[in-house]
């Protein structure tokens, strides 16, 4: 038998399967946008302490699926249409400086890494695995923000806009293609880093974020359009 043949069994802390059963519950819809989480029940379910369920919910609010709501505890995230048009107002304006201040910092090891992860979310797309798909979207823009070399715009784009991405995975209907399509978009835009100088990115970003704002409204809230 040849050596790599076999793969490393990955153990799963109860933690992580607390984390998965959680989300699993919110993306099939069993717990519905804006539903409180009760987390005495959530223990029960489970066959858990509550203070790992307290843990799990910290993690997915850095996910972006559950938000605290003051005096009311955690709920699954639930955005307006408002809410997005909000959102996205902000956010064209401050990833088009972080996007801008990252080409000036990229090394061949961050493009590197940035195509590595367009190639795990046009894997999840082909499986439709929405999780794998979005988990590397956020990546890649992380990394992007990170790449600006300014914490705090990192710290702003974080609470901004990983709720987002949350909601849009967990709301929209999208196919399959839709999903292949946005991962060569982002390999593009790899691309684009090199390519453009920094008024022609900023002119690319805001029509990329332009469009998927609309694409995300119609999805999301149809009757408006």
């Amino acid at each position: 038998m040849r050596a790599n043949v076999l793969q490393h069994i990955k153990p799963i802390s109860k933690k992580d399967q607390v984390i998965g059963s959680i989300k699993a519950a919110i993306l099939s819809g069993d717990l519905g946008a804006g539903e409180s989480i009760v987390e005495n029940k959530i223990a029960q379910n489970l066959g858990v302490g509550t203070p790992l369920v307290r843990e799990a919910l910290i993690e997915l609010e850095h996910q972006g699926y559950v938000q605290k709501v003051p005096y009311k505890g955690t709920a699954v995230t639930k955005l307006s249409a408002a809410d997005i048009e909000h959102i996205f107002t902000l956010r064209v304006e401050l990833e088009s400086v972080a996007i801008e201040w990252a080409k000036k910092n990229a090394t061949l090891a961050d493009l590197t890494e940035l195509r590595e992860l367009t190639q795990k979310m046009k894997e999840g797309a082909e499986a439709m695995a929405l999780d794998v798909f979005y988990d590397n979207d956020i990546a890649f823009h992380r990394k992007l923000w990170q790449m600006s070399g300014n914490p705090y715009l990192v710290g702003v784009l974080e609470r901004l806009v990983v709720p987002l991405f949350a909601f849009f995975v967990m709301r929209a209907n999208r196919d399959r293609e839709n999903y292949i399509e946005s991962a060569i978009d982002h390999e593009r835009f790899i691309d684009s880093l090199t390519s453009l100088d920094s008024a022609g990115l900023r002119d690319l970003v805001k029509d990329s974020m332009s469009g998927w704002k609309e694409d995300m409204l119609s999805r999301l809230f149809p009757e408006k359009q």
